[in-house]
């Protein structure tokens, strides 16, 4: 939920965290059957190569069963952020997951501050808006 804390969830353990803290973090949840998942992927690429330098950082939560399907996705949608694999659902269910894709913008506190669920093309500028904010504070 917004003002909550960024959960702790074992999966994201396998990351350094501790390189994350002070930076603005986009943790997204994808699975490889999910089509609007599959058109987030590049521009969370995108805005993480642009917006590197000013902190910011994205990581992905593949929640698929199977590894395999998302490794396949990954050969046709290549991305250059971190991607953790938790087909258990344990973050999932920190996080309150409620469907897919699910994007949550966290401050440099580490603290939830926006929750996004789905993608439309049009929630492109939306979610560029919220970076931004979060970048600029």
């Amino acid at each position: 939920m917004p003002g909550d804390r960024l959960p702790d969830c074992p999966p994201l353990h396998a990351l350094p965290v501790s390189g994350l803290d002070g930076h603005v973090i986009v943790v997204d949840f994808w699975a490889s059957w999910c089509p609007p998942c599959r058109k987030l992927m590049p521009l969370l690429d995108e805005w993480q190569t642009a917006r590197r330098h000013e902190g910011l950082r994205v990581i992905a939560i593949n929640v698929d069963e199977s590894r395999a399907d998302a490794e396949a996705l990954l050969r046709r949608v290549a991305v250059r952020y971190p991607i953790v694999y938790d087909a258990a659902g344990v973050c999932p269910a920190s996080f309150g997951v409620q469907g897919m894709p699910s994007t949550y913008l966290v401050d440099r506190q580490g603290v939830i501050r926006h929750v996004h669920s789905g993608f439309r093309q049009g929630d492109r500028e939306v979610l560029e808006t919220l970076i931004d904010a979060l970048l600029d504070e």
